[in-house]
């Protein structure tokens, strides 16, 4: 009734043979491009404070003066917490620490 057919594998020579005269037929036809594929264009400024880092390094002190900063900018953005918040970190600050 149904006739079971086993599919017949080609020999891989001729495969091979087969994909390399399509590559090599292939790459004979393409033109040869007299400008480039792309074209990249700068807006901005070339200049990098991160590429100037990587190729000059930096030293204790900038690191040193970027500690400060943080730290400036932590301090100025504090606020006082009112009285009734003294009197009770007051109280019990001695209970935060163990010993």
């Amino acid at each position: 009734m149904n006739e079971i057919l086993k599919p017949r594998p080609m020999p891989m020579n001729f495969a091979v043979i087969g994909l390399s005269a399509a590559i090599a037929a292939g790459t004979a036809t393409w033109p040869v491009r007299d400008t480039p594929a792309y074209v990249t264009l700068r807006d901005g400024s070339t200049f990098s404070y991160f590429e100037k880092s990587l190729r000059y390094g930096s030293t204790a002190q900038d690191f040193a003066d970027g500690v400060a900063r943080i730290y400036a900018s932590l301090l100025q953005g504090q606020e006082p917490l009112g009285a009734e918040f003294e009197a009770v970190w007051d109280a019990n600050v001695a209970d935060l620490y163990e010993s």
